[in-house]
């Protein structure tokens, strides 16, 4: 039972729920209003007591009873949304645990989607809906390959997940997003003369014509013809480093500056490749390489002119190992104003450090070579990577088929 008393004017209930004593002020001065709130906290308890209702989770039973059943716990309140270009921001930061590479193509998708954007960057990210993100994919896919749309359609999710997991907004817009379908079999590997008689047929786009070029593979005289060109016109004594070792190696960017001379085993002839891919920075994969003998001479020659440090390209006098875009910028300034540059502007080159990849694994195969071999030398290798090359070497499949009759 419940029990009304006065205090200082204002009367007062006192009632007692699961052995304990409540004693609420009913704020009011009015015997009417108090003879009303004592007959609703009496019908309560009733139904308290009957377990017609219950006392809501973390809310104190006192007052639970005095607001006659309807007591809740104030909503938690959600951080405000901040600006897309702030969630951003704030996302890019925080993804020091992802390879450096992966960061940098995450930091490139992300940067097309503010330019998308527009002003509309300034809104707050809760602003953003899934038909939002659908028109920026689907502009996307005008201007570049399904594979590259659907690798920034990944960013986006992973961005607004992340958005969630900060409580910055309730739901991911990019939860249902329409799956990018790129092509089943990426398009084979072909020399300078096939691509430039693709392109003399006309009718391809500036972008469609520099994707071409990603398809390209050097024979072992462009690459030669084309090392001469880099150590007449490097700006940096290491750049011809940065196009010899893919090229005799098929070793990644990322592989290359992390290169240290304890790597290099001129006694063993081999070289060894130490990769990180992706979110899996801290977990370090190597492999063995068989050291080319040309490639041998030019890495005894360049560590006489590093006496010091234990990176095998670095800026002279220094510790540690140069940045990646420091390595692309050294990369391609020996290319400029040559026919391997399609547009300084855009800096689009046709060279790569992944072409000189595609070309190792490409004239290996043209060879013969084991393709146990070649997927060691290259790690992580997958038949659809071999597809792209596996027309290179047409002889030994006509051979093969040559190998039976059914005739008499």
């Amino acid at each position: 039972m419940a029990n009304l008393g006065v205090k200082g004017g204002i009367y007062v209930a006192r009632f007692r729920y699961q052995g304990k004593e409540y004693k609420k002020s009913l704020k009011t001065t009015s015997l009417v209003d108090a003879k009303a709130a004592m007959h609703a906290i009496e019908q309560t308890i009733h139904r308290l007591t009957t377990g017609m209702i219950q006392v809501a989770d973390g809310v104190d039973p006192g007052d639970f009873v005095l607001s006659g059943g309807t007591a809740r716990l104030p909503a938690a309140k959600r951080k405000e949304a901040p600006a897309v270009a702030a969630l951003i921001d704030d996302y890019l930061a925080h993804q020091s645990h992802i390879a450096s590479s992966y960061l940098a193509t995450q930091t490139t998708h992300l940067r097309n989607f503010r330019k998308h954007l527009g002003v509309r960057v300034g809104l707050p990210c809760d602003r953003i809906v899934r038909r939002d993100l659908e028109q920026y994919l689907q502009a996307r896919l005008k201007e570049r390959t399904a594979e590259t749309v659907g690798k920034e359609r990944f960013t986006l999710v992973k961005l607004f997940e992340w958005a969630v997991a900060h409580e910055y907004i309730e739901a991911s817009p990019a939860v249902a997003l329409t799956t990018i379908k790129g092509d089943a079999d990426k398009k084979a590997f072909r020399t300078v003369a096939e691509i430039d008689a693709i392109l003399e047929r006309g009718g391809l786009s500036e972008t469609e014509a520099a994707e071409l070029w990603d398809c390209l593979y050097l024979t072992p005289p462009e690459i030669g013809d084309l090392l001469v060109l880099v150590r007449t016109r490097a700006s940096k004594d290491y750049a011809p480093l940065l196009h010899a070792i893919p090229a005799y190696t098929g070793m990644r960017r990322g592989e290359i500056l992390r290169l240290r001379w304890s790597d290099v085993e001129i006694d063993q002839d081999s070289i060894i490749a130490r990769s990180r891919k992706q979110s899996r920075q801290k977990s370090e994969t190597a492999r063995r390489i068989d050291l080319h003998p040309e490639l041998k001479v030019l890495l005894l020659d360049w560590r006489g002119t590093r006496p010091r440090g234990q990176f095998v390209i670095c800026e002279r006098e220094a510790d540690g190992p140069i940045t990646e875009k420091t390595a692309t910028r050294y990369f391609c300034q020996p290319l400029r104003g040559t026919p391997w540059c399609l547009s300084s502007k855009k800096r689009w080159f046709k060279v790569g450090f992944h072409t000189y990849r595609h070309s190792f694994a490409s004239n290996l195969a043209a060879r013969g070579v084991d393709q146990r071999i070649i997927d060691e030398w290259m790690g992580h290798q997958t038949e659809s990577m071999r597809k792209r090359y596996r027309h290179l070497f047409p002889k030994e499949r006509r051979s093969a088929m040559n190998s039976f009759s059914f005739t008499n």
